[in-house]
């Protein structure tokens, strides 16, 4: 004679059809969800390098500003780069893909120049300082969004 049970546990072997359902819909949620994710962290992640690049664009001008010689004023020794007035350069590369070489997102950097007219007195007699600002912008768009990053420096002149 054969127990009760045993013919029971030969049914029970298998997965039910509801229950295969169930853990594939679980894993393609978790899938959905790791896919979302990642593509969110490269967003992010892209998104952090091109800000990066525009600093380092902006930077560069600032330094190439600081760094012209000889600036004097007062002799009418200006370098092209302090000319007060505003200046936009097109087409300033932002990214550049690492595999083909090709300028992904490009932008515009404009630079202001402004004499700030700064002076001193000292026992009645008043002397302009030479004080220039200049205000480096470098402005791109990507994915249909616009960034922008500004730096500013003052130079005085080599007197």
């Amino acid at each position: 004679m054969r127990p009760a049970n045993s013919s029971r546990k030969s049914t029970r072997l298998a997965f039910t059809l509801m229950e295969v359902v169930m853990a594939l819909g679980v894993i393609g949620t978790m899938g959905a969800g790791c896919y979302i994710g990642f593509n969110s962290l490269n967003t992010y992640a892209v998104s952090s390098r091109l800000y990066s690049e525009a600093q380092s664009a902006a930077q560069n001008q600032i330094d190439l500003i600081l760094s012209k010689e000889p600036f004097d004023p007062t002799k009418n020794k200006i370098p092209t780069v302090l000319t007060v007035g505003t200046t936009t350069t097109p087409n300033v590369f932002v990214y550049k893909d690492p595999v083909t070489g090709n300028a992904v997102v490009s932008g515009t950097m404009t630079t202001t120049v402004t004499d700030t007219g700064a002076t001193m007195t000292y026992t009645g007699s008043t002397t302009a300082l030479n004080t220039y600002r200049a205000t480096v912008t470098v402005s791109y768009s990507y994915r249909n969004k616009d960034y922008s990053v500004s730096m500013d420096t003052m130079r005085a002149g080599d007197q």
